[in-house]
């Protein structure tokens, strides 16, 4: 019924048109909103490396704009915020790609997966993404209809972490071709790293032997933020201890506000909300801490690993792939004394947070090229349906 709705809203259904011979192909972008997430700054980074003799990309968003709306359009790629109620977005997607003569349509996340439902008869190559835990991202009401939809509207998904895609290679219902493409990440030059750190510990007051703790993501229930306080408390007599958590409030921060003033750690953590760029605070950084129930390949991560600082994470979903125990970083069970205790090892030991931030930053920059990672994403743009 929602596609027949679609299409009688939309029209009859179309063809894409061809492209000229030679002529680079319309490519039709979606995301959910363009807020400061990883997933946007990895969308950007796709789009900045695209080789634009060989694709003209639009991108289309459902939810809403936000912050990478400007630096997307600096490329020189028009932004369209479709409007109205879902089937209404849909039917404008359909109408803008068939109109554009978009061969591609390239969905960055497993919640606009759907609107490939949209494209049914129009010829158009639907490439899809799952940037989370399989199906985290979807709705929690009705998810089996979600994931149905997610899976059934691409007919190809790319995931950006090993675990997620042997599960969806291994799905038992309606199943795209799977591909694993992990994320790229842009390493900054030692001498970035030292203003940006100088930079940033500046304005937050601190003094040079201060072993500074931060914390990067939304503040919502998947990451934890509730958990990284109690490490804090655990850690916070084994040095001179300061700790900062930024990023977007989506509804915990009054309850951390509260657990902060139980613990008594008023004088020791920082809520500074979202920051422009979160790469630069990371740089001040002597340990990064990711304390989520799940992630998919955490984009934070891999900055503060480009940023030589060390990890120590939760071991979900992606996190694996990118921290090499003991060697690259530090990962642990959600068990909070257990990361407590590698949070503590750090502190202590700043030969080892020089050693173990340094093996972190050689391993990403030989594995995690933005550009080669860019040029295999758009390979897939290009693949037959």
């Amino acid at each position: 019924m929602m596609l027949g709705s679609l299409l009688s809203a939309a029209g009859r259904p179309g063809t894409a048109a061809a492209a000229r011979p030679g002529a680079p192909r319309a490519v039709a972008v979606l995301i959910g909103q363009l807020s400061q997430g990883g997933s946007e700054r990895q969308l950007y980074m796709f789009l900045a490396h695209c080789d634009r003799t060989r694709w003209t990309p639009t991108v289309y968003v459902s939810g809403q704009l936000g912050f990478w709306e400007a630096p997307i359009r600096a490329l020189g790629i028009p932004v369209v915020l479709l409007a109205g109620g879902r089937i209404a977005k849909m039917a404008q997607l359909r109408a803008a790609c068939v109109a554009q003569g978009a061969t591609c349509f390239f969905s960055w996340s497993s919640y606009t997966n759907a609107f490939g439902l949209a494209l049914t008869g129009t010829g158009i190559q639907r490439v899809g993404s799952f940037r989370n835990a399989l199906f985290a991202d979807l709705p929690t009401r009705l998810r089996s209809v979600w994931a149905w939809a997610s899976l059934a509207g691409v007919s190809t998904a790319i995931c950006n972490s090993r675990d997620t895609f042997e599960q969806l290679s291994s799905h038992r219902t309606v199943c795209p071709k799977a591909a694993y493409v992990p994320n790229g990440v842009e390493t900054p030059s030692p001498s970035e790293v030292a203003a940006l750190r100088a930079q940033w510990r500046g304005r937050l007051g601190l003094q040079e032997d201060t072993v500074l703790i931060v914390g990067v993501g939304r503040l919502a229930s998947q990451k934890r933020f509730d958990r990284f306080l109690d490490i804090i408390d655990k850690v916070k007599t084994d040095g001179p201890v300061q700790a900062v958590i930024a990023g977007e409030n989506l509804g915990c921060r009054g309850d951390l506000e509260r657990q902060i003033e139980a613990l008594g750690l008023q004088n020791i953590v920082r809520l500074v909300g979202a920051v422009p760029d979160a790469r630069e605070l990371i740089c001040a950084a002597d340990i990064f801490l990711l304390t989520s129930d799940y992630e998919g390949t955490p984009n934070v991560v891999l900055e503060a690993m480009a940023a030589g600082k060390p990890c120590v994470a939760t071991r979900v979903n992606g996190v694996g792939e990118l921290i090499e125990d003991g060697a690259t970083g530090f990962t642990a069970t959600q068990d909070t004394t257990e990361l407590a205790q590698h949070v503590s090892r750090l502190v202590a030991d700043p030969e080892l947070r020089r050693r173990v931030g340094q093996a972190a930053c050689a391993a990403v920059e030989e594995a995690r090229s933005p550009v080669e990672i860019a040029r295999e994403l758009w390979s897939f743009c290009e693949q037959p349906t």
